[in-house]
């Protein structure tokens, strides 16, 4: 099985990418199973109509996010196998979870064509409920290691491929030491939350025309673009934490950034700093946890030296109940991202001094 987000020029909206699901009338395709997930409109193929409308009633009750509301995932299974109707829900109910999206409205739709048998899966990012938009974090990782647990549960083939590409695999190099400090401290470095508002920040980079409105349109997200050595950084107004600019996608390096802009100029004028949609802050790994009365408790009113979240847990965990539930969840949740247990911090150990006089 291979699992893959995926984007259609021509689907550029929800109607368009539930219709392509819905029709499936490319060349070779045919369209065989389909069903609607958490859609009040109905279950079936004759309810879509009234679901399109449902889910873009959904998406226009959030109008703070600009990102694309619209997730497509596409589940590929080997030549040859075809998952019974059953299988094919749980499959889709799981990569739901498993994204935080299980509550969220979904079109699903099975295609057959001359290779492989496949299911689309069209995810509206906006909750039916809170209307609060929710990106998929480390997404990538999250479907691999979901795809794999899916074939041991079904008895389904491995389908070889599935592995991260070559420009994956290079940023996995570049935020290396940034991956290494969320896991030894389960909160949320700057470069993860670079890559949350990545599809945020290349939108600016799409609208912008100048470098002015560049950098107004970053300022909107607690950060500003600045040259260090040979290329461009990030860097967080608040804390001047940095990050190289193109580990967060190449299309902010700095040759694509000058062939589009000219040569690189500071910001003129100041952004009001009031004004930030969004902005870097501590924030546990688990943004769930963000809530949770433990990381509250460490939070709150701590004037003592800063220890970071996962010390806070494990200190904590031996004697009181919601450190020990939240220890749980943020392990789970970092096997989920990671697809490995978290490793033990290693912490130098003090020996007492030996005696200055002379031993009897």
């Amino acid at each position: 099985m291979i699992a893959k987000k995926t984007s259609l020029k021509k689907c550029s909206s929800a109607k368009t990418l539930a219709k392509y699901i819905a029709g499936a009338k490319e060349k070779g395709e045919k369209l065989d199973q389909f069903w609607l997930s958490n859609c009040k409109a109905g279950e079936g193929i004759d309810d879509l109509d009234t679901a399109i409308a449902e889910i873009r009633a959904t998406q226009a009750l959030n109008a703070r996010s600009k990102s694309d509301p619209n997730y497509h995932l596409v589940v590929s299974f080997a030549e040859g196998e075809k998952p019974d109707i059953d299988v094919l829900k749980d499959i889709e109910q799981e990569f739901a979870k498993a994204l935080g999206l299980e509550d969220h409205q979904r079109v699903v739709g099975t295609h057959i064509n001359t290779e492989n048998f496949h299911m689309h899966i069209q995810f509206n990012l906006v909750h039916p409920e809170t209307f609060r938009m929710h990106t998929p974090f480390r997404d990538f990782q999250v479907l691999q290691l979901t795809a794999a647990e899916l074939e041991k549960k079904h008895g389904l083939e491995v389908v070889q491929g599935r592995g991260p590409d070559k420009d994956r695999m290079h940023n996995d190099q570049e935020n290396q030491k940034a991956r290494g400090k969320e896991a030894n401290s389960w909160e949320q470095s700057f470069s993860g939350y670079l890559k949350e508002h990545k599809t945020d920040l290349l939108a600016v980079l799409r609208v912008a025309e100048t470098w002015e409105e560049l950098h107004e349109g970053f300022a909107l997200y607690g950060v500003e673009l600045r040259r260090r050595g040979a290329g461009f950084v990030f860097r967080d107004i608040d804390t001047g934490t940095m990050e190289k600019a193109s580990a967060v996608d190449r299309l902010f390096s700095k040759k694509n950034l000058e062939d589009k802009y000219g040569p690189y100029r500071k910001q003129d004028r100041l952004v009001d700093p009031t004004k930030p949609k969004s902005k870097y802050r501590r924030r546990p790994l688990d943004p769930r946890l963000e809530r949770h009365p433990a990381w509250k408790r460490m939070t709150g009113g701590n004037t003592g030296k800063r220890v970071s979240w996962r010390r806070f847990l494990e200190q904590q965990a031996g004697i009181d109940a919601e450190a020990r539930e939240a220890l749980e969840l943020q392990k789970s949740y970092f096997q989920i991202i990671t697809g490995q247990e978290p490793k033990k911090i290693r912490t130098r150990q003090i020996r007492p001094r030996k005696s200055k006089g002379m031993s009897r």
